[in-house]
């Protein structure tokens, strides 16, 4: 066991290190998880250029014992679910999204990594064989129990037709706390191991999620070993965050945008508006908000187009997908889709909700940030464009 991890080890620094400059590798992942026989696990991959913006792969079960594998170019966090009611949190037709029930993982070039335990009314599995899965696996060890009994919860006070609204309150009550302790315990998690990929990946699931305030995050990437992964994603979406953080309030010079106009492929560049106040519309297809406020941000757009305009950075996988919904919605201006790396809009404004706008000065400062679709913001917008 101890010279399976010394080699895991190595080969993740391997690939840490030259994650972008290699040709996809071959890994495997296999072994029981008990209580799953004759049933199909999923693997799930981010590809953008796939219809839902990803793709999967299908992983066949057999009295627990599973073996998959797959190519890989660097260090991700990928996840596994399973068809089986056993896991499924249902009520009704619909069911109760939690990652109590998958099995995650970090898969990387040349790795053999193994699971081992069983699907009970969650996936008490976890992976091991090299440091970076076992430290992910500690991770999960602790809160899967607790966002399990919160989810069975909601599934009760939503199937349980028994149930008073006193019983439902209760209820309530202990699912708020028992988040509250999952929250505790990651953040615990970080404390110790925000140097890992899994801790990594945490803080930017967090972000997203809420759960963390980015004057911790900033803290915790003091400790994080920056050579060893400063190829890693996750790394540098963070990194890229936490530089947002700092330098995106107001008064400060907003970072350059540039790409291609998502409707004709022309290309853009935030400093050609200069000369102009800008609202930096950040949103998504899946955000109801942020659609419902197109029209309100269109009609005050179009009364002082003579000093104003909007670019939309539009957060989504699927191209074809944007263009339809911006077309339907007559969103009439310049939108750019986010991306990875430099493209990553998203990190680099620090955007943490949506929509979230931001209105720029005629030389590219910020004026204003708003997060959700606030009444206020264009009486706000209107006094300061009008000074």
């Amino acid at each position: 066991m101890k010279k399976q991890i010394l080699k895991g080890l190595a080969l993740i620094a391997l690939c840490l290190g030259a994650a972008t400059n290699v040709d996809a590798q071959e890994y495997k992942i296999s072994g029981t998880i008990k209580g799953l026989d004759q049933i199909n696990g999923m693997m799930y991959y981010e590809d953008a250029s796939a219809e839902r913006g990803f793709r999967f792969d299908t992983i066949k079960f057999e009295k627990g014992k599973f073996e998959y594998k797959a190519k890989i170019k660097g260090p991700e966090v990928l996840r596994m679910s399973f068809r089986t009611d056993k896991l499924m949190k249902m009520a009704g037709r619909g069911y109760f999204p939690t990652k109590a029930v998958m099995l995650y993982y970090i898969a990387y070039p040349g790795a053999d990594i193994k699971v081992k335990g069983e699907a009970t009314d969650y996936c008490n599995a976890y992976p091991y064989g090299d440091k970076e899965n076992e430290t992910m696996a500690k991770l999960h060890a602790k809160i899967y129990p607790l966002m399990n009994e919160t989810v069975n919860l909601a599934v009760k006070n939503a199937v349980d037709s028994t149930l008073t609204d006193d019983q439902k309150k209760t209820n309530e009550k202990k699912a708020e706390e028992l988040s509250r302790k999952t929250n505790d315990l990651r953040l615990a998690f970080l404390e110790e191991h925000a140097s890992s990929i899994a801790g990594l990946w945490l803080m930017e699931d967090m972000i997203i999620r809420s759960q963390i305030e980015m004057e911790k995050v900033a803290d915790l990437m003091e400790s994080v070993d920056s050579d060893k992964y400063k190829e890693l994603s996750y790394y540098n979406a963070l990194a890229q965050r936490v530089e947002g953080f700092k330098t995106t309030g107001v008064g400060a010079q907003a970072p350059n945008i540039s790409g291609k106009n998502i409707m004709d492929g022309a290309d853009f560049d935030l400093e050609s508006l200069r000369g102009k106040y800008v609202i930096i519309d950040f949103w998504g297809t899946w955000c109801g908000a942020c659609l419902a406020g197109v029209p309100e941000m269109k009609k005050f757009r179009d009364k002082h187009s003579d000093k104003l305009q909007i670019v939309g950075l539009a957060k989504d996988r699927v191209l074809s997908k944007v263009q339809k919904c911006i077309e339907k919605n007559g969103m009439n201006w310049t939108n750019v889709l986010v991306g990875k790396g430099e493209q990553d809009y998203v990190a680099k404004y620090n955007v943490q909700g949506y929509p979230t706008k931001i209105l720029l000065d005629k030389d590219g400062k910020i004026l204003l940030r708003s997060v959700g679709e606030v009444e206020s913001f264009y009486h706000d917008v209107e006094k300061l464009i009008s000074k």
